[in-house]
């Protein structure tokens, strides 16, 4: 069986949806990984960049760069010339194809919230998605929660939306001369981490206002993640901005942090927080979407306004609390395997390809 993922946002040189692209890598590796002997998987690429970051086990074709209209107009002439037996798209799909799609949905905050969305953005999922998921033989969602909220919102039947989590990277692990490094590179010694975009949703105003509330003045917000940040924040002090690091380098500051905090206001899966567990961060993170099923009892599980995530921040700087939490991490982000999201994406994908 030959799979196409779509991957086109995978080595986007602009700020963009990160997590969609992390995701779609990182199944185009999971099904290379698993692939039986007569299974291929190609990806549907629009960057040069993308076949540094992708698997050489998979097929690359091009589609055009430029947004979701270019793709959807150029994916059906490469998904023809792949031969492909089945396609995974993100969102949308082009919507007369001849061969059977799984449409993976990270959320349907477009529908619940859309205020967290630039207007353009809004539009477009509002209008396209609802129909790309009755079209799909499949959709794909990134955890138990994320499914329920699919069902609900979008009034598709369980039985055609299957979890398909993905899983921390092997680099993400517990490193014992982080410290060192992190001082090194960013000259950074105690520090509370936040990773992710600079969107309203993902609630970094609320966490600054509550690293500030612990008016302890040797531990510094530290923010990984494009976009552009409030008025004042690149002059407070308080506060460095790192804008988008390597993997490498992001390991690091995870595995060197004295707290990560993931505030966000909803996550379909929240990779971040997994990748935070893998390394041994002690973690706090909020009580809303998936998060608190996610992190399991690994966590802090917080309100996500001022007062929740300073007292859940103060709770695991703790020393006590935090040696528990760096011990718990690592076990729990072992629960989300490679392995299970390439061998589950097939078993969908070869189911859908029956019919």
């Amino acid at each position: 069986m030959r799979v196409a993922v779509d991957a086109h946002m995978v080595g986007q040189p602009t700020p963009g949806d990160a997590g969609n692209a992390r995701y779609a890598a990182q199944l185009v590796e999971a099904l290379c990984a698993t692939a039986g002997g007569a299974d291929q998987v190609a990806a549907l690429i629009a960057y040069a960049d993308a076949r540094r970051l992708l698997p050489d086990a998979a097929i690359h074709a091009s589609v055009s760069a430029g947004g979701v209209t270019r793709l959807l107009r150029s994916a059906p002439a490469a998904l023809a010339a792949l031969e492909s037996d089945a396609a995974v798209f993100t969102y949308v799909a082009p919507p007369r194809l001849t061969i059977p799609v799984a449409l993976a949905i990270h959320d349907v905050t477009f529908m619940t919230n859309p205020e967290w969305l630039p207007v353009r953005a809004r539009v477009m999922l509002r209008r396209l998605v609802p129909a790309a998921a009755r079209r799909a033989a499949a959709v794909l969602a990134l955890s138990e929660t994320a499914r329920r909220e699919i069902c609900d919102v979008l009034g598709l039947p369980a039985s055609r939306v299957h979890v398909v989590s993905p899983a921390a990277r092997s680099i993400f692990q517990p490193a014992a001369d982080a410290e060192r490094r992190v001082a090194d590179r960013f000259g950074l010694r105690r520090y509370c981490l936040a990773v992710g975009d600079l969107g309203p949703r993902k609630n970094l105003a609320t966490l600054r206002a509550a690293v500030a509330g612990l008016r302890d003045t040797t531990l510094t917000l530290v923010v990984v993640g494009r976009g552009t940040p409030p008025a004042g924040w690149r002059d407070d002090p308080s506060i460095r901005l790192l804008g988008h690091v390597t993997d490498e380098e992001l390991a690091d500051l995870y595995a060197a942090a004295a707290v990560t905090v993931f505030p966000s206001l909803h996550e379909g899966f929240g990779l971040p927080a997994l990748e935070a567990l893998a390394c041994g961060s002690p973690l706090v993170v909020s009580d809303r979407g998936a998060l608190p099923e996610v992190v399991a009892d690994a966590a802090l599980v917080a309100r996500p306004d001022v007062a929740g995530l300073g007292d859940a921040i103060r709770a695991a700087l703790e020393p006590t609390t935090a040696g528990r939490l760096r011990a718990a991490g690592p076990a729990r982000a072992g629960c989300y395997r490679l392995q299970d999201m390439g061998e589950t994406a097939w078993r969908v994908l070869r189911e859908v390809g029956r019919r």
